[in-house]
């Protein structure tokens, strides 16, 4: 069965989870399509990608998708005002037949739709956390057309129980929906040996900066649990995207003289983070909604730490209930609720090394229970065979 994976921009490095997914859905035959093209790890040598003409005649294919990023931008803003490279793409799918189309995030699903149509070829879209709420939140017109994608599109896939309530919510048929969990190479993350002491306690928060990752309720709880556990280290890890969010942060470790306690770290690739989930005892993620909903769907970096034996301190938000469970692989909280992260950071701080083993070597196997790529990637192939 030939799949078509539709993109805006292939790939940035943050996505390794479509790639992994991707690569491991059976009796497939792959292909990906998207107006821009980054030359980075899942480039290979491009022969599975349908590059623009623009692209191959010049020979300009970034090495990452951090090279001319407002180039980029304004070149994605255009196609969807001028699709060039979608009509493109619709001839050279003439003679190219897919067997289905699969849209990676809700507004390339919507793009996608006429050329789906034209072609006679069924239309898969999966959502995958701000385009749950955030887009028809704000700007309105996007509700109607989220309900002609509804409409059109074969079948609608989301992340867990949460993304397809909110799904129905926005006028989307229950019977069209699928779930396929977030899921990783669980070869790629294995399990690391942990001991921890007792009175101290190395925390970790890897995403990229933005708010609704929650680094601004990590920073404040981590300084409240600090008058209280003295050895106590938090190092933050990511790209970098909010740039006034990152000053905010880095004024308030200057200002509350936590440079000595906190570490600050730039973008660690996907394929070094097992090595570097080595060095630490517990991952931080408490994710929130922002102001114009957005959110997250299932971060997969949590299901990539508790591979690795990390406990996990989050919040109740989105799928991160199914990813993380209370009081077994992690401890969740409320969003923006900064004493009660701080006496989750305190527990484990205090925590005795029996009682954390437990929760580490339940991390795993939650992980490997219901989160392992190649078994939910037979899930996604049941989708395409329908």
């Amino acid at each position: 069965m030939k799949i078509l994976h539709l993109f805006d921009l292939y790939l940035p490095h943050t996505m390794n989870w479509a790639q992994r997914m991707i690569q491991a859905t059976p009796d497939t035959e792959a292909r990906a399509a998207a107006p821009w093209v980054v030359r980075n790890a899942y480039f290979g040598d491009g022969k599975h990608v349908f590059i623009r003409p623009l692209q191959w005649l010049t020979g300009f294919i970034p090495r990452t998708e951090w090279e001319w990023p407002r180039l980029v931008g304004l070149l994605l803003r255009l196609e969807h005002r001028r699709p060039w490279y979608r009509n493109w793409l619709q001839k050279r799918l003439k003679k190219d037949k897919q067997d289905v189309l699969h849209a990676h995030f809700a507004p390339i699903g919507y793009h996608y739709l006429p050329m789906a149509k034209a072609l006679g070829i069924p239309l898969v879209v999966s959502f995958y956390g701000y385009d749950y709420e955030s887009l028809t939140t704000r700007k309105p017109e996007w509700k109607a057309r989220y309900l002609q994608l509804f409409e059109q599109a074969a079948a609608v896939v989301c992340l867990g129980p949460h993304g397809r309530d909110v799904l129905i919510a926005q006028g989307c048929p229950p019977d069209k929906i699928h779930i396929v969990p977030m899921s990783i190479d669980l070869q790629a993350f294995p399990m690391i040996q942990r001991h921890k002491q007792p009175r101290t306690l190395r925390l970790v928060q890897v995403a990229t900066i933005k708010e609704k990752k929650g680094f601004w309720y990590t920073l404040q709880a981590f300084q409240a649990a600090l008058a209280h556990c003295p050895h106590l280290h938090l190092t933050i890890a990511g790209e970098q995207n909010d740039h006034a969010l990152q000053q905010r942060m880095q004024d308030f470790i200057r200002n509350k003289h936590l440079e000595n306690n906190i570490t600050w770290r730039g973008f660690v690739p996907n394929d070094a983070l097992p090595a570097f989930f080595a060095g630490f005892d517990v991952f931080i993620h408490p994710s929130r909604y922002t102001e114009h909903r957005d959110s997250e769907g299932a971060p997969a970096v949590i299901l990539e730490a508790q591979a690795t034996g990390l406990p996990v301190i989050a919040t109740r938000h989105a799928d991160i209930p199914m990813e993380v469970l209370h009081e077994k692989t992690g401890l969740l909280v409320p969003e923006r609720d900064v004493p009660a992260l701080a006496a989750c950071i305190e527990r484990f701080y205090h925590m005795e090394s029996e009682e954390y083993s437990a929760f580490s070597q339940a991390a795993r196997a939650h992980v490997e229970r219901f989160f392992d790529v190649r078994k939910n990637a037979v899930l996604l192939r049941g989708i395409y065979g329908e």
